[in-house]
């Protein structure tokens, strides 16, 4: 059974490959949005100071030797305005599995993880974003017990 746990700055080149398996799939799918950076996507500062937080956090799913997965957590604080109250919420800025692990609970355990770090912060709702293309990851979120709020809608403009 997986182990979840906090991520550590030594594991950069792990979580970069974990990351890598993300933004490919992303980039297969909406080419048009996104692109294969030029060397590396998260540089060893921005992954530390995401496990150092004091707002954020990385958890891993460690299986035997390798790292099968990972779930990216951010506080933010959602601004006040004349309507809605100010609120604070953990969202979720990136959940994968390499596809060798995939179908196993990994990512419920994340999920169910995340849910205790947002909790043990006092925060009230966990959120996340998740691009429509991707059904499994949906169906996934829906059955840990994530549902719709908001829906945002994008339409291309031609150029004049």
């Amino acid at each position: 059974m997986p182990i979840i746990r906090p991520a550590r700055p030594d594991e950069h080149a792990a979580l970069c490959t974990l990351f890598a398996e993300l933004d490919r799939f992303h980039r297969e799918v909406r080419p048009d949005v996104f692109v294969e950076p030029e060397g590396p996507a998260r540089n060893p500062e921005l992954i530390a100071g995401l496990i150092a937080g004091p707002d954020s956090t990385i958890l891993v799913a460690e299986d035997g030797d390798a790292l099968a997965g990972l779930a990216t957590l951010v506080e933010k604080t959602v601004a006040a305005n004349p309507v809605r109250p100010e609120r604070r919420i953990a969202e979720i800025d990136n959940l994968v599995v390499m596809p060798g692990h995939r179908r196993r609970g990994i990512a419920g355990l994340l999920l169910r993880h995340a849910e205790d770090w947002a909790r043990d912060r006092g925060i009230a709702n966990l959120e996340l974003g998740v691009w429509d293309f991707n059904a499994g990851a949906v169906a996934c979120y829906e059955a840990a017990g994530f549902a719709p709020t908001t829906r945002r809608l994008s339409k291309p403009v031609a150029p004049p």
